[in-house]
């Protein structure tokens, strides 16, 4: 049996959800477009059909180490709420981790989106070979994510450096 994680990109104007093998190779793709005028409980069930979809496909052939959400804007890491989403307008001080988590009855890894395209490109793309790269994204949105010495950066915090996510 194998490992497989669920990946998903949530912009403002398109849902992306992704199953993947521990080496990164996609083994199952959903995109559909990110109803944001239909509100956030319309978008979080969307999100969560689609990854309870993939989870019921691969359950007898493989074992899901991890659900990764990325979501545009910014995002109080020790909570998981959205504290503000330029492309998710009535995302203001939403705990999206908590409703992601009551719903599927898992624990989910939240993350900006720009972050987690930086990481994926650390991991597997044009970053793999190199410890510092900064990554800009542009969609319904603009963003970015930094990379020093091999780990996605949060900036400083509370007077501390806020390291995380080590490749």
């Amino acid at each position: 049996m194998g490992i497989y994680s669920i990946g998903v990109d949530l912009g403002g104007t398109n849902l992306r959800i992704a199953a993947v093998d521990s080496d990164g190779k996609l083994l199952d793709k959903l995109t559909t477009g990110t109803e944001v005028l239909r509100g956030r409980d319309f978008v979080i069930d969307e999100m969560c059909n689609a990854i309870q979809s993939l989870k019921v496909k691969y359950r007898d052939s493989a074992q899901l180490a991890g659900i990764g959400i990325g979501v545009p804007g910014f995002i109080d890491m020790d909570t998981g709420t959205v504290v503000r989403s330029p492309n998710l307008p009535d995302w203001i001080n939403f705990p999206v981790r908590e409703q992601i988590e009551q719903k599927l009855g898992t624990t989910v890894i939240l993350e900006n989106d720009a972050n987690s395209a930086a990481m994926g490109e650390k991991w597997l793309g044009a970053g793999r070979n190199i410890d510092h790269m900064a990554m800009y994204t542009l969609g319904t949105g603009v963003g970015g994510g930094v990379v020093l010495n091999g780990r996605l950066w949060h900036g400083e915090r509370h007077g501390r450096r806020a390291w995380t996510h080590e490749c």
